[in-house]
């Protein structure tokens, strides 16, 4: 008798969150920490914004204040999304019954069963889908408020001449970004410098043959003067960015109620062969300070 194999399970709350926290880990903004989360997020979270202003004055008894403190929390607002998929379940069978026939040896990457590789790329998909939304997110209905959004209306960021980047310009408009940074964040351990993958890639080559790199052989981590230098896949091309981390944040409900993780096998209703999946969450970003953010773009 032929075997059947059902796939059937629902994750919420805090289970989907575990879920979530491996598919954020595959965005690159996340992934490569160019971004603070701030978890269990419902609703609206406030990033903070401090402005603080004094000047020298004879000293006298008493207390008479010179300075002026500004205080103020920036919202931003969560929202709930979702994704749906549905797909045949017959593709997945012959890589899993190859698996547990032993003919994979030991490549243990490969996932164990039908539910685990669906799982796998829900999470590898939604990992993608976040990093895009984070950077280039429109703000209409079933996209995020995405950061070049809230810039591209922010009069108060440093804006640098963006070029359609090659290996000879690079290392100039990284010069210029540079430069631009305000006094007081360049010394900042969270500040970085944020670019997209074909940038990253020419500055990795310009640095061929220069006394930085002595061969081509072999990865290099980047920075720039000590600052450190990361590629976001979820940037559009010819983008860069410098800004602390601790000033850009990706807020979500990670342990939400609301949060739900769904694979539903349809032979049980329709006979199609096909797996429906479903994943809710919620999300946002957003950041405190526009002045300090620093953006090259074409």
């Amino acid at each position: 008798m032929p075997t059947t194999t059902n796939v059937n399970s629902a994750y919420v709350g805090a289970l989907a969150g575990e879920i979530f926290v491996q598919a954020f880990k595959k965005s690159d903004t996340i992934g490569k920490q160019a971004i603070t989360v701030i978890p269990n997020v419902i609703g609206s979270g406030y990033l903070p914004t401090l402005s603080y202003s004094a000047g020298l004055a004879a000293y006298s008894c008493g207390f008479d204040t010179t300075g002026t403190v500004t205080y103020a929390d920036k919202e931003v607002a969560t929202k709930k999304y979702e994704i749906k998929h549905e797909l045949c379940k017959d593709k997945f069978h012959s890589t899993f019954q190859a698996m547990q026939a032993g003919l994979y040896g030991a490549a243990n990457e490969i996932p164990a069963t039908i539910q685990d590789a669906i799982l796998l790329s829900m999470v590898n998909n939604m990992g993608a889908l976040v990093d895009t939304q984070i950077w280039q997110g429109t703000g209409v209905t079933g996209s995020f408020n995405g950061l070049l959004s809230q810039l591209n209306s922010d009069g108060t960021k440093i804006t640098v001449a963006g070029t359609v980047s090659s290996v000879t310009n690079v290392q100039a408009t990284l010069s210029a970004v540079y430069s631009a940074i305000p006094e007081e964040i360049l010394s900042d351990e969270s500040l970085v410098i944020v670019v997209s993958p074909n940038v990253a890639r020419n500055y990795k080559m310009s640095q061929i043959g220069n006394y930085m790199v002595g061969s081509p052989v072999g990865d290099k981590e980047l920075d720039f003067i000590g600052v450190p230098v990361i590629s976001v896949a979820g940037l559009p091309t010819n983008t860069i960015l410098a800004y602390r981390t601790t000033n850009i944040g990706f807020l979500t409900g990670l342990e939400a109620d609301l949060n739900n993780v769904s694979i539903k096998d349809m032979d049980e209703s329709d006979l199609s062969g096909n797996l429906r999946t479903k994943i809710v969450f919620t999300a946002g970003v957003g950041y405190s300070y526009g002045a300090e953010i620093v953006l090259s773009k074409v």
